[in-house]
């Protein structure tokens, strides 16, 4: 799952209003605040609410206390997006009130909204050396904004402090692997190992490490392997056992490991994994059975209503199915690929899904409708059946697969109209266009499936005679792109992460999509152009491992794994060559 990411101002004013005229107080609060700290140019804009909301009596005639012991009952009661709601109304009223802004120091860590971070510390002023959730924010926001020096200073002090707080620890080598401090980072992580509860966070940390330091990887795993047997209790054993195998791709080894682990201590969470694991060793019976327990695993999962009946498979003719997209855009997007199956089925279908992927399905499925996933909850009491749209795979996979099904590329378009427009933003071509993306957007795997721009750059064969465009979504990649050169194609009035009827527009301007496992990936095999994914050694993602879901879904997709985990500059020097081969072969 992704991080939530955070409003444009335009979407920001759209909230505002909305909440304004519906009378939610403490929503358009939140917005008001995160705009005007985010956008102070557009302070005047926030204002003109805030001074709407402030003439409220019912507001007015609220003490500071009330707002406290409202955000104090919700922090407790695990609902941190509303505690952050009655605290950011409360500060509208009382700016200075340090348990107000802590509230929404805390929210923004729970919800991982680092945009909350820096409007919430700042009113607080330096931290009294015994605040450790100022302190630890932070060094947090230092750490997100690249501010390792300072982000070290204050862990190392948290950590003197709390020897034993797992947290720190791990924001510690993540400050020390920021400053390039590896072998300090490796053996902070590695006296944590045996006695952590949570060693795949650590391996997760340690295995680019070991890269960087030129150490064989797969000797060291199998060596803390060993050491987990012997130092780690019968649970731990199980899960330190799974995780490593993991790493070495024994997907037999992972499913023994979880399935241990599960039996002394059993959780969704786990039962989630296995299923993972399940596909990725293509033993689809227990994976599809097992892959419903995604939703008491992730509970935020499950925003669809369960007082309709559940699609089984049925043929519909005449009732309405809604089809509710779920997890993060890609699954999305992996999931769709089963529409082409349901549209033989049912008629009249109404999809939710993330509102960027719209116009390019309506284009696709023109009789089907497609709505916002905001608008679920109303939308949904219209339909007769529903179906979360990760069952469409439990319920047609196996099937497709016993038959050797074969889907109709490409299974979206980018709509006409913005593909002339994309095309006509385009100069003349003179020579192959290659799409890419070399850094994820997730923070949570972002370290192991992206690479330093520099390791893409100089894969690139001196002799290359390709244009270059990025497809990349983050912050800052518009200065990064300069390191291309003459190769590079810079097109203005296109954004990457909101437009995606222009993204598939860009990819099918290009010859080939060339990225690490991120949504490009996903976007490429969707629209049909050959995509080249790199992907990370030691990870499992089943869509792409499994080699029958990936001849059924993913066809058009050339997939190339890491030599060593963290190690990139030889496996894109491989799929360069496999890319270029391709490209004078289409020529020829």
């Amino acid at each position: 799952m992704k991080k939530q990411e955070p409003l444009t101002i335009e979407e920001l004013e759209a909230q505002m209003e909305s909440a304004f005229q519906e009378g939610e107080a403490t929503d358009l609060a939140l917005f008001l605040w995160e705009a005007i700290g985010r956008f102070p140019e557009k302070a005047s804009i926030a204002r003109i609410y805030l001074k709407k909301v402030l003439r409220n009596p019912d507001i007015a005639a609220l003490s500071l206390e009330d707002f406290k012991k409202n955000a104090k009952r919700l922090r407790e009661d695990n609902e941190p997006e509303e505690s952050a709601k009655h605290a950011a109304l409360g500060l509208l009223l009382f700016p200075k009130d340090r348990y107000l802004s802590l509230s929404i120091v805390d929210a923004a860590e729970k919800l991982k909204r680092d945009e909350w971070l820096a409007p919430a510390i700042e009113p607080l002023g330096q931290p009294k050396p015994d605040d450790v959730v100022l302190q630890n924010a932070i060094a947090a926001l230092a750490q997100k904004t690249g501010d390792y020096e300072k982000s070290y200073r204050i862990f190392s002090r948290l950590n003197a402090r709390e020897p034993e707080n797992e947290q720190f620890i791990q924001s510690l080598s993540a400050a020390l692997v920021g400053l390039s401090r590896w072998d300090e980072a490796k053996t902070m992580l590695e006296k944590m190992l045996p006695i952590t509860q949570e060693p795949k966070a650590y391996l997760h940390r340690l295995t680019p490490i070991y890269s960087k330091l030129g150490l064989d990887v797969e000797k060291a795993l199998e060596t803390l392997d060993e050491e987990f047997f012997k130092a780690c209790s019968t649970a731990k054993i199980a899960r330190a056992h799974a995780d490593i195998r993991m790493f070495l791709q024994d997907f037999p080894g992972v499913i023994e490991g979880l399935q241990a682990e599960y039996q002394f201590k059993p959780s969704p969470e786990v039962a989630f994994e296995i299923a993972e694991a399940e596909f990725t060793a293509e033993r689809f019976d227990s994976a599809l059975e097992r892959y419903g327990v995604r939703f008491e695993a992730f509970p935020k999962l499950d925003w669809g209503r369960r007082d309709l009946p559940p699609y089984r498979g049925e043929i519909l003719t005449e009732e309405t199915l809604y089809v509710w997209g779920e997890q993060g855009i890609g699954d999305e997007i992996l999931f769709s690929f089963f529409f082409e199956e349901l549209e033989r089925r049912v008629r009249h279908v109404t999809v939710a899904m993330d509102a960027r992927l719209i116009p390019s399905y309506q284009a696709r499925y023109p009789n089907w409708r497609f709505i916002d996933r905001l608008d679920a909850p109303d939308e949904m009491t219209k339909a007769d059946f529903v179906c979360p749209s990760g069952d469409l795979m439990v319920l047609f996979l196996e099937e497709l697969v016993a038959k050797n099904a074969v889907f109709k590329w490409p299974l979206i378009e980018p709509t006409p109209r913005r593909l002339q427009t994309v095309q006509g933003l385009m100069p003349p071509k003179s020579r192959p266009r290659v799409a890419v993306s070399w850094r994820g957007g997730a923070k949570t795997n972002g370290l192991i499936r992206s690479m330093e721009l520099d390791d893409f750059v100089n894969g690139i064969p001196a002799d290359a005679d390709v244009d270059l465009i990025s497809l990349q979504y983050d912050e800052g990649h518009e200065e990064e792109v300069k390191a291309f050169g003459d190769r590079r194609i810079a097109l203005s009035g296109l954004n990457n992460r909101l437009d995606i009827d222009g993204v598939l527009s860009l990819m099918k301007c290009c010859d080939a999509v060339l990225t690490v496992d991120n949504a490009v990936a996903h976007f490429g095999a969707a629209v049909g152009v050959p995509t080249y994914v790199i992907l990370p050694a030691g990870q499992t993602q089943f869509r792409w491992k499994s080699p029958s879901l990936k001849q059924l879904v993913f066809p058009k997709v050339n997939t190339f794994i890491q030599d060593k985990p963290g190690s990139w500059s030889e496996v894109v020097k491989t799929v360069w060559g496999q890319l270029l081969s391709d490209l004078q072969g289409d020529d020829g």
